[in-house]
């Protein structure tokens, strides 16, 4: 059984690290083109907050689902699976818009492309989306057999080559 627990605690220790290099990587590139410009995505990160709750910021949200997912996935890895699922449907539902507020005066601009930082920022989300979902099956998986073990009639099974 200590076998299996270091070997999760040693998965969710790699899909922690895989999530945060791609959130890093992302705000080192462009997310998004507008009709005036393309956007640098560490200034999304920084300012996103202000237009969260309009229009396309709204997909801002992410960012704080995800970073809750990492804070859960060590003691509860049901609650990180499923803001994991949050976080990545909010990031890709960006794609679902098509103008962004572009400055402080409110000004709508057209989304004309998705640059890599955007496609960085979502791979993290869907990554950590992924880890926590391989955990749950292993731990579900593990969970089914213990029960099978304790019924009547129950053998090991022989595995052949």
């Amino acid at each position: 059984m200590e076998t299996k627990s270091l070997e999760d605690r040693k998965l969710k220790k790699a899909f922690l690290l895989s999530s945060a290099l791609l959130f890093l990587l992302s705000l080192t590139q462009k997310c998004y083109c507008t009709t005036s410009q393309c956007a640098d995505s560490i200034l999304v990160f920084l300012l996103g907050w202000a237009a969260a709750f309009s229009g396309a910021g709204f997909s801002w949200l992410a960012n704080p689902l995800l970073f809750a997912a990492w804070l859960t996935l060590r003691r509860n890895l049901r609650a990180s699976m499923f803001l994991s699922v949050f976080a990545t449907l909010v990031s890709l539902s960006f794609l679902l818009f098509d103008n962004i507020t572009d400055n402080e005066a409110g000004q709508q601009k057209q989304i004309i492309a998705y640059k890599p930082g955007y496609w960085l920022w979502v791979a993290s989300s869907a990554s950590m989306l992924i880890g926590t979902f391989t955990l749950m099956l292993k731990h579900n998986t593990r969970i089914a057999i213990e029960k099978a073990k304790t019924k009547p009639g129950y053998q090991i099974p022989v595995q052949t080559k």
